[in-house]
Formats: structure tokens, sequence, C-alpha cells
């Protein structure tokens, strides 16, 4: 039996119907999971690279990048970046100390200035300059290690007011015999997590070199 108009329209409408009721169903469930994502779920998770160290040993400065990417939907937040140097100084053990002298008046220690929040998704890259003169460098060698190593310090909190602190070396200064400064190597060769209480020593992780880890660059040192 052939298929009359009538029939035919009400088939056409009831598909039309069911497909409006599907798109609908996924709307609606697209949106609540967005809602959901958005005011429910929380993702915490800050990464930080550093992407580049250099040190001209004769003028002293030293220059590092860092990169903090915020792949969690909830905001984070950098308190403080500063270089550090590996020294004993007038403790019986050595520890991360700061180096926070101007290279000059214009140029920050830190740029942008902390503290600074990383939107969630998003990228910030702090630009650390300071001066290190190259004859504290070299008094400051852990002698087991033989070199000096140059580090950084990083505090950061989370949207929860969760509090971390990460100490990790960056380079390692190489020394001739005679204590002086020769050149440079990278200490680390990956990403940290920027929600977790790191304190690494001397001599840094000992992964080979690949993408993360940082170009370093030191001049030699004559007295």
């Amino acid at each position: 039996m052939n298929e009359s108009n009538g029939e035919r329209r009400q088939r056409d409408w009831r598909k039309w119907v069911d497909l409006t009721q599907s798109a609908s169903i996924i709307a609606l469930t697209i949106s609540l999971v967005s809602f959901y994502r958005s005011y429910f779920y929380v993702s915490q998770h800050l990464e930080m690279t550093v992407t580049e160290v250099s040190y001209g040993t004769n003028r002293g400065e030293l220059y590092m990048t860092v990169a903090f990417s915020n792949g969690g939907n909830r905001d984070a937040a950098v308190l403080r970046a500063e270089p550090a140097i590996w020294s004993k100084g007038n403790k019986p053990k050595p520890e991360w100390v700061p180096v926070a002298q101007q290279v000059a008046p214009d140029v920050p220690l830190v740029n942008p200035r902390t503290p600074l929040v990383v939107k969630a998704g998003g990228v910030e890259v702090l630009r650390l300059a300071t001066l290190l003169n190259a004859a504290e460098a070299e008094k400051a060698i852990v002698a087991a290690q033989g070199g000096a190593f140059i580090g950084i310090r990083v505090a950061t909190m989370n949207s929860d007011g969760n509090l971390y602190r990460q100490e990790h070396p960056v380079a390692r200064l190489q020394l001739d015999k005679n204590g002086r400064i020769t050149g440079a190597d990278p200490a680390i060769h990956r990403t940290l997590s920027g929600f977790s209480d790191l304190d690494a020593a001397p001599p840094g992780d000992s992964l080979t070199s690949n993408k993360q880890t940082p170009f370093v660059w030191a001049e030699e040192h004559y007295r």
C-alpha cells in the first residue's frame, strides 16, 4: 500500500521532533557539564619551566626566564620568584641563599612584578635579573660537588589558599683547578609542579638534555 501524503508528513514531523529533542538533550548535557566544571569541579594544576639561564661572569649579570602554565580551571598565584646560590655562609650546612641586587636602577629584579595571578588556562613568563659577583660565586663552592650552583626559589598559592615552596638548582658553574669560573651547565631538565613543596639540593636532576633543558651560558672569568 502506498504511503499517503498525510502519513508521510506525519512521519517527517516525528523525525524532526526526535531530532530537536536529541539536540536539546545534548545542549542541556553540555550546559550541565560546563556548570559543574565551573562551579563544582576543581582542578588545581600549575607547572613551571626554567626556559633560559645566562650569566655574564665578567659583568656579574645573572638572568633567568621562568614560564608558569596553569592547566587547571582555577586561578593560581606566584607570590615570589628569585635566583639563589647554594652557599654555606655562616651556617654549618649549605642552603639556597637569595641573590637580590639589581643589575641597574631601571631593571627590576622580577618582571612582571610578583605577586601575580596566573589565570586558569593561561601562561605567564617571568624574567629575573640580578647581580652575582663572580668572586662570591667562586667562594660558594661546595667541594663535594666541584662547582658553584645557581638555583631558583619560588613560592606559589592555589585558589584554596594553600602555600607551596620550590627550590631547585638550575645551573652549575664550571670551575677550573684554581676555583675560577670557566662556563656553566644546566642542572635542570624537567618541568616542576607549582603546587608541591620541593627542596632540591645540588647537583639537580639526572635527566639528559631535552626540550625543557634551559640554555646556559657563562663567560670565563679571571682574577
